[in-house]
């Protein structure tokens, strides 16, 4: 409905106007009336109408006087003038003043009517265009802030291909107050993996709000902008002045520790943080964000919730032989009288003293192939057969290790191959197999209800590697590892309505469904009816 505010000094015509035609069955109403163009004023503060009917003779402050003022308000408004034939001529002279249409009394139901209508169409229309118009200026706003992370991306990455001064007048365009004597960037990462529960959504949620801390901390000391990499990693692209290298490394460290800090308080989740060197060519940023991305990996040495300089990490020592080949040899001679515990105490000593020399990442990946090499070797002196077997370690290791979050993880990893291969050599096939089978089975039955069950976890939990892990299963069970767990839930689940229960959500979230529908499907599958209607069947 369009409001309308009637302005007459004449109280009967005001009457009369308001039963000239049916306001409400054409899209009107009538939101208020005035006697003079003053008490219309304080009206139109009030009611904000669309449209104003006015007299152009009226007492104290005439129709003139009135869109005189309106105009200077710039209110959103349209006017029709209501004039006699004596002053038709001046009221023409309104027009300039915004007047949409004017009107000689007596009035015609039809005429109203019909320049009514045309001030609707016109509103419809002006509406449509504002909403076009702020749309393109949010497609604008969103395609410049799009640009800007190109733009930052392509810097910190190397891509840029312009002069100095060509970045310093991007910078302006984008309102990146960053122009500095020196620069250096952070890499900042959410340490996620402790948090597996975690959807995509959840960790976009709490990057952003990691962002806005950092903004607020950090934003009134410093030259700043942030930006995100495909990594998931908050980039902070930082400007100093020129002061020594260890004052700006102090500073910058101690407002980080704070944001680690505010950030565990308030979030309840930690951070790491890899901090790359200081360069005075702002082209130079790249070389410091390839810095600091070694610095962030470095986390797999370090741990979590720290601050590491790619200075710190540089001095690490790469030439060091924490696998040696008495180590090999020692391992080699273990697994094959099938001393466990003596080939773990073995591992676990060389990842000590790793951890002990803070070995450099790199360095680390390479010792951890050197031990994988050896279970290679092991498996080749048990034949084809054995090696056949464990192929999908050798097709998947590089990915599966370069994939752990941290040495520890590493660690565990590598003595979970170690084992599982000691395992199945001093048992025949078949009896390896079955005990693998049997593990899958056991944390089937003892986590079923967990809606997140599936051939990952239980493969990261009993240490067996995935490809390995479903090639036993099925082999053993005659079914695929997703194919029981369904049949697993399903049987649960007709279970426990027999024993009484009569809630279908209920059923489904206890045997590991969020989704009562989905779970339906696939209890009507299993036994060609629904579960509402088995339940109705056991009353």
């Amino acid at each position: 409905m369009l409001k309308v505010l009637l302005v007459d000094d004449e109280y009967y015509f005001r009457e009369a106007l308001k039963v000239t035609i049916e306001w409400e069955k054409w899209g009107f109403e009538i939101c208020g009336e005035a006697k003079n163009g003053k008490i219309a004023l304080e009206k139109m503060k009030m009611l904000q109408p669309d449209i104003v009917i006015v007299d152009i003779n009226m007492p104290i402050m005439d129709g003139l006087e009135f869109l005189e003022v309106v105009k200077t308000l710039n209110a959103n408004v349209k006017v029709i003038i209501l004039t006699g034939h004596s002053e038709f001529n001046y009221a023409k002279q309104a027009v300039h003043l915004g007047v949409i249409n004017y009107i000689l009394k007596p009035i015609e139901e039809k005429e109203l009517l019909n320049t009514l209508l045309d001030i609707k169409d016109t509103i419809k229309k002006e509406s449509n265009i504002k909403v076009e118009v702020n749309k393109l200026k949010r497609q604008a706003k969103k395609s410049k802030r799009i640009m800007k992370e190109k733009f930052i991306n392509d810097l910190i990455q190397g891509n840029i291909i312009m002069t100095k001064e060509g970045i310093f007048d991007k910078f302006k365009y984008f309102n990146m107050n960053i122009k500095s004597e020196v620069y250096q960037i952070c890499v900042v990462e959410i340490d996620a993996e402790e948090h597996p529960e975690w959807s995509l959504e959840d960790r976009q949620l709490w990057i952003a709000a990691v962002s806005n801390i950092i903004s607020e901390l950090l934003a009134d000391n410093y030259r700043l902008d942030i930006t995100y990499d495909n990594l998931e990693y908050i980039i902070l692209v930082i400007g100093h002045n020129n002061n020594s290298s260890d004052e700006i490394k102090e500073c910058l460290i101690g407002a980080l520790e704070h944001v680690k800090e505010i950030v565990n308080k308030l979030l309840n989740f930690t951070i790491t943080i890899g901090i790359g060197g200081i360069y005075e060519d702002v082209k130079n940023i790249s070389v410091s964000y390839k810095e600091a991305l070694v610095a962030i990996k470095s986390k797999t040495v370090f741990g979590n919730d720290k601050i590491i300089l790619h200075d710190d990490i540089s001095q690490m020592r790469l030439t060091y032989n924490f696998y040696t080949m008495e180590h090999r040899r020692q391992i080699l001679m273990n697994m094959r009288v099938g001393k466990v515990e003596e080939v773990n105490a073995l591992i676990k000593n060389i990842f000590t003293e790793m951890k002990e020399r803070n070995i450099h990442p790199d360095l680390l990946l390479a010792n951890c192939v050197e031990m994988f090499s050896t279970c290679l070797e092991f498996m080749a002196e048990m034949g084809e057969e054995f090696y056949d077997d464990f192929e999908n370690y050798s097709s998947h290791f590089f990915e599966d290790i370069q994939s752990q979050k941290s040495i520890n993880h590493m660690e565990q990893y590598i003595i979970g191959i170690f084992n599982e291969l000691i395992k199945n050599a001093t048992n025949n096939k078949n009896n390896r197999a079955s005990e693998i089978v049997k593990s899958v089975l056991d944390y089937i039955h003892d986590n079923y209800s967990d809606e997140d069950l599936n051939i990952g976890n239980i493969s990261n939990n009993l240490f067996v590697n995935y490809g390995h892990l479903c090639y036993v299963f099925k082999k053993e069970i005659g079914k695929t590892i997703n194919e029981y767990i369904t049949s697993y839930r399903m049987s649960k689940a007709k279970k426990m309505i027999e024993e009484g229960n009569c809630y279908v959500m209920d059923v489904a979230s206890r045997v590991g469904y969020s989704d009562a529908n989905y779970f339906g499907k696939c209890f009507k599958k299993r036994y060609g009816i629904s579960p509402s209607k088995y339940i109705e069947d056991c009353k």
